[in-house]
């Protein structure tokens, strides 16, 4: 437990004259959570949530012979299953903080750590949502790497064109009335703009009509959209420096080596090495190189053969000393074989593009399953055997659920650059 005392607040604590509002802290909008379908998990019953489906019946491919009955059609069912994790934090004061500190300090930890819990919530679905299979991308281009022009490959009519078209070929359901639900960030949403786009109606023109959803923000091709600034970017970056010096398993191969940036306030990738160029092991190699120096991220190594080509795919290293845990700034590293399976690593963009992503979804594309709703937790000024002379405070909370695709036809990922970055 890291204990919050008088001194780690010096501004509150000693200035005479410091101003009694507190500055505002950066906004985030979290959406995601109110767009998953929800289902409640009875406690007493594990941790894992199993969803089933009935898969169509093939079409009759023959006409009937008359007097022959013909052979009987099978059901079959489809199953998506998920485990429930617990999430939880909570901040730790001293008595002599909360008494001289002019900022109500109890009131402020309730605030942040409810902040915290909203965009936590909204962070692991969205990591859910990036694994899913379905993408359509900007412009002309068929992966990520071919994101190259911001001006062509930007969300532009054509590109919510076909990713309605995709839904619909793929009988996704409409997630209210008639309209799929769509999400973006703010430099998407200034793209869409842009264009001056005559079929896009803004919220308000509706707002009378129908209840809108928390960030909607208009309607564009049959999908009401709004925008999160809390959807991360991706970002291609030239490769460090690598040594494959004598000393581990490595068989004599090219190998492909890409190293994530995780955002320590965040938890999200922001950034990926290039893999264009593959990097050649002698037999009994091993792998070594420093980590980038950034100490606004932590970092994590993938190595997959470079016959797999630029997407892999590339499995998590594992580090002689850290294992599979994230590397520190400016940490040197070491790996003795190559990975075979795993976690997998994000596939980069071009070096020096930024991607960005959104989506679309018909009804059922995804859940949040609750197994413990958000619970709070603010300690007593009483004593205890532990803090018998009340000298500290406690603020948290707790939660047990996941996210989960339950149709991967039923949602679709847009990946494009955009001229307002």
């Amino acid at each position: 437990m890291s204990l919050q005392t008088r001194s780690s607040f010096p501004g509150g604590a000693i200035n005479a004259h410091i101003a009694a509002e507190l500055l505002e802290i950066a906004m985030k909008s979290v959406v995601f959570q109110q767009l998953g379908e929800k289902a409640k998990m009875p406690a007493g019953e594990g941790i894992t949530f199993q969803f089933n489906r009935y898969d169509r019946l093939a079409l009759p491919r023959a006409t009937l012979t008359e007097g022959s009955p013909p052979s009987s059609t099978n059901m079959s069912l489809s199953t998506v299953s998920a485990s429930a994790d617990q999430w939880g934090a909570y901040v730790a004061l001293s008595d002599v903080a909360v008494l001289t500190i002019q900022h109500p300090l109890l009131a402020v930890a309730v605030q942040l750590l409810g902040y915290q819990a909203a965009e936590l919530v909204d962070r692991e679905i969205i990591k859910t949502l990036l694994g899913g299979t379905s993408v359509t991308y900007g412009g002309t281009a068929t992966s990520r790497a071919g994101l190259t022009t911001a001006s062509t490959d930007s969300l532009a009519d054509r590109v919510a064109q076909k990713v309605v078209a995709h839904l619909k070929t793929r009988g996704a359901h409409p997630y209210e009335g008639s309209h799929y639900v769509g999400v973006i960030d703010p430099a998407m949403e200034q793209d869409v703009s842009q264009n001056a786009n005559n079929s896009f109606t803004l919220a308000a023109a509706y707002s009378n009509a129908k209840l809108l959803f928390n960030g909607e923000v208009g309607m564009w091709r049959g999908v009401r959209w709004m925008v999160s600034n809390f959807i991360p970017s991706l970002s291609g970056i030239a490769a460090p420096s690598y040594s494959t010096p004598a000393g581990g398993t490595f068989a004599a191969a090219d190998y492909r080596i890409v190293v994530e940036y995780i955002s320590i306030l965040t938890g999200f990738v922001e950034k990926v090495t290039d893999v264009a160029t593959a990097t050649t092991f002698a037999a009994s190699d091993k792998l070594t190189f420093t980590a980038p120096s950034d100490t606004n991220y932590v970092y994590k190594a993938y190595i997959g053969l470079a016959a797999g080509g630029v997407t892999g795919p590339f499995y998590q290293a594992v580090e002689t000393t850290l294992g599979t845990a994230e590397i520190p700034a400016a940490t040197a590293v070491e790996f003795l074989d190559p990975p075979t399976s795993g976690a997998l690593g994000t596939i980069p963009p071009a070096v020096s593009k930024e991607v960005h992503f959104g989506w679309v979804f018909g009804k059922q594309a995804y859940c949040v399953i609750d197994l413990q709703n958000l619970q709070t937790f603010v300690s007593e000024p009483k004593a205890t055997t532990v803090d018998p002379l009340v000298q500290q405070r406690t603020v948290g909370y707790k939660m047990m659920w996941k996210s989960v695709i339950q149709n991967n036809d039923f949602l679709e990922r847009i990946e494009v650059l955009s001229e307002f970055e």
